[in-house]
């Protein structure tokens, strides 16, 4: 992938992630609703130090080939909401679009816009033609966010960390249309 950042809509900005968005991306690890279907379900239990140190080694792997998460702004207040990226996976071995927002954020289709901005940059700018997602049967707004933007379940994938099935959803640069007026 070579992005050009940042990514921008009418309503929030996707930018590089930074350590000024450490703190609430940490506060945002610890809500238990926001954590609720990602990997196990539980929060992060690492230390304040032993989360930045990861952060700040997330931080070192990001490049213009591949920017991994990217830091999510609101425009009106340029406050951080949460993270929304486009990356290889190792559980699906595939290029994956993943995402998690501040339970404040939640509500006001940030997601579905940001998700869709971000799927059509990558279409603009890389030779990427698929692109999946994964999520938590269980997870009834993070189903709709990928729907709304066009995804396509196909199939379920074993996920050790939740015990059960996890569904996947596909989307392909030649059935993606930007969505407008999310």
């Amino acid at each position: 992938m070579n992005f050009k950042l940042p990514v921008t809509t009418s309503r929030l900005c996707l930018k590089r992630e930074s350590l000024n968005d450490f703190e609430r991306f940490f506060e945002m690890s610890k809500d238990p609703e926001v954590m609720k279907y990602i990997g196990d379900g539980s929060i992060y239990h690492w230390t304040l130090n032993v989360a930045l140190a990861k952060f700040r080694a997330g931080l070192m792997c990001s490049t213009e080939i591949e920017p991994g998460n990217l830091a999510v702004y609101t425009n009106h207040s340029e406050c951080y909401i949460g993270c929304c990226g486009i990356r290889y996976s190792k559980f699906l071995d595939h290029i994956e679009l993943g995402y998690r927002y501040c339970s404040d954020a939640w509500g006001n289709g940030f997601a579905t816009e940001a998700a869709a901005a971000l799927l059509e940059a990558t279409y603009q700018m890389t030779n990427i033609d698929r692109i999946l997602a994964c999520t938590h049967p269980g997870n009834i707004a993070s189903i709709r966010v990928l729907e709304k933007i066009g995804f396509i379940r196909f199939d379920t994938k074993y996920s050790r960390a939740s015990g059960q099935d996890i569904l996947i959803y596909e989307i392909c640069r030649q059935t993606f249309y930007p969505v407008t007026g999310c």
